[in-house]
């Protein structure tokens, strides 16, 4: 099982060693070739990336095919993970999936994640560009921007180190996937549940037009249990029309009372509850 705090406290020494102090200066590539591990692209079958590795020195090889700089970026450094943290393997493929899925028991997949999130997101780094105003896209889409990194990894390192009670939701096909939430977001999602039509996510299934700002929606329409029929949130979805996906990010902006009624969600965590880093049945998600 893995330690959460390796991945992060290793790719905190490396960027410190280097000096790194602006996301311009995380070049992924050569704080690779720098830790010993040499970088190309090659067409992959199957594959993401992979590293071979041979003692202290190391070959990522990353799918060609990959467009998006920030998904090619997060490949990298996935990989460059395994090469820091997971000595004893010599040969690692990673799938599409290994980069993106969540609720699988391969510890190494997760702390390879962790660590790419780490290194080319610094926290502190990270922080000095978090702007105090309200959550929303357009500040993710300029995080994202200025660190070079994917939309959706930089949603969720946004929600993991804002202070505002805020969680960022993935949908697909109409249906909540999973979300991660702030530590000062106290309620749960509906998950594995179809969209409310009182979402603006549901309106981009229906075809239509997601608005550029963010918007008020019944509270109920989101969170899972029984929450005041009178309360509001806010909700900033974006469409990443590629992959069938929309992601929201959702922010309480004044107190939401719950109701009296006993729901099933008082019994513990839903199953897609990230912010718990263990699924109900003891195993470790993954990044």
């Amino acid at each position: 099982m893995s330690n959460s705090g390796i991945p992060s406290a290793k790719a905190k020494e490396i960027i410190e060693r280097l000096q790194i102090r602006y996301p311009s200066e995380i070049y992924i590539r050569d704080i690779a070739m720098e830790r010993g591990a040499y970088v190309r692209e090659r067409s992959l079958e199957g594959s993401e990336a992979r590293l071979v590795r041979k003692g202290d020195r190391g070959i990522i090889t990353v799918n060609r095919w990959i467009s998006e700089e920030g998904r090619k970026r997060f490949a990298i450094a996935h990989e460059l993970g395994h090469f820091e943290l997971h000595s004893d393997s010599q040969l690692i493929l990673c799938s599409e999936e290994d980069m993106y899925v969540w609720n699988e028991t391969e510890g190494q997949e997760l702390e390879a994640n962790e660590f790419a999130a780490n290194i080319l997101m610094p926290e502190d780094i990270f922080r000095r560009y978090i702007k105090n105003e309200t959550p929303n896209m357009e500040t993710v889409k300029d995080l994202a921007q200025e660190f070079r990194t994917t939309q959706t990894a930089t949603a969720l390192r946004y929600v993991r180190l804002s202070q505002e009670p805020c969680a960022i939701v993935i949908c697909k096909d109409g249906y909540v996937k999973w979300y991660k939430k702030s530590s000062s977001f106290n309620f749960h999602i509906r998950v594995n549940e179809k969209l409310s039509p009182n979402t603006y996510a549901f309106d981009f299934y229906e075809d239509n037009i997601l608005p550029e700002r963010p918007e008020t929606v019944p509270a109920a329409a989101w969170l899972a249990g029984d929450v005041d029929e009178d309360a509001w949130l806010t909700e900033h979805s974006i469409a990443l029309k590629s992959y069938g996906v929309v992601l929201s990010l959702l922010w309480i902006h004044e107190e939401i009372r719950s109701g009296y009624r006993k729901s099933e969600y008082d019994e513990g965590e839903p199953e897609y509850d990230l912010t718990n880093p263990f699924t109900p049945d003891g195993k470790r998600w993954r990044w």
